[in-house]
């Protein structure tokens, strides 16, 4: 009996830890810690997450593409979505501003710099009333070492304007990740 009891406690054990990498991606993923970070009005969902490099890294190993979060460290990398819950589809003019123009109403406030997205790429997720993009924007000399804030000025599903602000000190409580604390 004492057997079975400690087989079943050593399987109830080894199902709840998580690697180091996704306690990582689960910590990224929580608007708890305010990397991922939601709005909802009305019946829109805003939703921005910051993907800063160890994240982008461990989601590129999974795609086993390992070159590709090399390649990104000179810019900053958001993924955005708005998720419209009930209501009309918009109507064509809007659609086509959702797929080519929505770039104009996001910018990245750090300090006194104002920043246009160099990237503004719509993801196909296929789940309906849901509009996806990832953001991306031209790291400047100094690293991230102050707030800032990403800032969309809606014109499509009525929301006004949005700030997703980014503090320093929830930034500096990512976990280290083990490749970064051997560096």
């Amino acid at each position: 009996m004492k057997l079975i009891v400690a087989m079943i406690l050593m399987v109830f054990a080894g199902c709840r830890h998580a690697t180091s990498e996704q306690q990582y991606i689960n910590y990224i993923n929580d608007p708890e810690h305010k990397i991922t970070q939601q709005i909802k009005i009305g019946d829109v969902q805003a939703t921005v997450k910051w993907l800063p490099a160890g994240y982008r890294k461990l989601k590129s190993e999974k795609l086993e593409e390992p070159a590709a979060a090399e390649e990104g460290e000179g810019f900053y990398f958001f993924d955005v979505k708005f998720d419209k819950t009930k209501g009309e589809k918009p109507v064509a003019g809007k659609l086509a501003y959702l797929d080519f123009d929505i770039q104009k109403d996001f910018v990245l406030l750090k300090g006194k710099d104002s920043l246009l997205p160099l990237i503004c790429q719509k993801i196909e997720n296929g789940i309906g009333g849901s509009y996806q993009y990832m953001l991306v924007f031209e790291k400047q000399e100094e690293e991230l070492t102050k707030d800032f804030a990403v800032v969309y000025n809606d014109k499509v599903f009525g929301t006004g304007t949005l700030a997703f602000v980014y503090n320093q000190e929830d930034i500096s409580k990512i976990p280290k990740l083990k490749s970064e604390e051997s560096k």
